[in-house]
This record gives structure tokens, C-alpha cells and sequence, in this order.
């Protein structure tokens, strides 16, 4: 059960991930216009506007959770899988750094927008339906997937037996 669940993890995040890397090479670092305190400043407002706090939370709770269902018997460290979960990702851990990233992509003004936009009523609409966005969103990835895993599987095998560019070179090298 956990080799399925971690392997339905890597899998989402093997898609995921790309695309995040595409938007972040598209992404433009903020040209500064303040100090670079003012603007984590900020972006920690921003944070707290966004209540990532409590969403941070409930991502501890709920991978606890998670991992707690998937065996019976970890049921037994539960409280040190959530110390783990807290210690390595919890809000206080993350929040500096996340403050930091928000301040490298957003100059304090623009932080300063998002934050007043999050205040309003469509806001805090985008806040409260991020995550399910998100879920969602990972949830129709899986399930387009998960009837395809042992054809995705069987490309996997292949690598074994495939030749890789360098050995196919060779070969053909050897042929002349």
C-alpha cells in the first residue's frame, strides 16, 4: 500500500512538477525598488492574508492522516510522524522561506496589491477554493492516468532493454 501511494505521488508529481518549472522560467524576478526586508515584510503579510498558516496546518494534519491510513500500524507513531511532518514543512519552519520566495518574484507594491485584493470578496473566494482547486485538479490527473499505469509501466520496463542514445550511436558506428 505505501509503494502504491508513494508511487501515485511521484506520478502526480512528475507531471506537476514540469509545469512549474515552465512557469518559473517564464517568471520575472522583481527588479527592487525597496530593501529586501520591507519586501519579506510584506510578503509575510501577504502570507498571513492568505492564512497559509492554517493551510499549513491542515497539510501536516492531513499527510499524518494519510500516512496513517494507508498502514494500520503506524497508527502506533502517529504524534512522531506529525512532529516530522512539523518539523520539516510546518508553518513555522516554512514561512520565512516561502516569505522570501514571494519577495524575489514580487516588488513590495505588487505585494501589496495581492495582499488588498485577498481582502476582497473575490479574494477571499480564490482562498477558500485554492486547495480544492488544486485536489481537484490532482484528482483528474490520477484518474486519467490510473487506467494507463501498466502501459506507462511497460514503457518503464522497456528502459531496461531499450538502448540507450549512446549505445545505439556505437552501434551504428560499427556498422559503417
Amino acid at each position: 500500500m505505501i509503494k502504491q501511494f508513494v508511487f501515485s505521488f511521484a506520478l502526480i508529481f512528475a507531471f506537476l512538477i514540469p509545469t512549474q518549472v515552465v512557469a518559473e522560467n517564464n517568471a520575472t524576478v522583481a527588479t527592487p525598488t525597496a530593501s529586501k526586508d520591507d519586501s519579506v515584510k510584506e510578503a509575510m503579510n501577504l502570507l498571513n492574508e492568505m492564512n497559509l498558516k492554517s493551510v499549513y496546518e491542515n497539510a501536516v494534519r492531513n499527510s499524518t492522516i494519510r500516512l496513517v491510513n494507508a498502514n494500520p500500524k503506524f497508527k502506533k507513531v502517529e504524534g512522531k510522524i506529525k512532529a516530522f511532518y512539523n518539523k520539516y514543512i510546518g508553518w513555522e519552519g516554512m514561512k520565512k522561506d516561502l516569505a522570501k520566495l514571494y519577495a524575489k518574484y514580487y516588488t513590495v507594491d505588487e505585494l501589496k496589491e495581492i495582499t488588498n485584493f485577498y481582502k476582497t470578496k473575490t479574494g477571499q473566494k480564490v482562498l477558500a477554493t485554492m486547495g480544492k482547486l488544486a485536489y481537484e485538479g490532482q484528482m483528474i490527473t490520477q484518474n486519467r492516468l490510473k487506467p494507463h499505469l501498466k502501459e506507462l509501466q511497460k514503457i518503464l520496463d522497456d528502459a531496461d532493454s531499450a538502448p540507450t542514445a549512446t549505445t545505439a550511436k556505437k552501434s551504428n558506428n560499427t556498422k559503417k
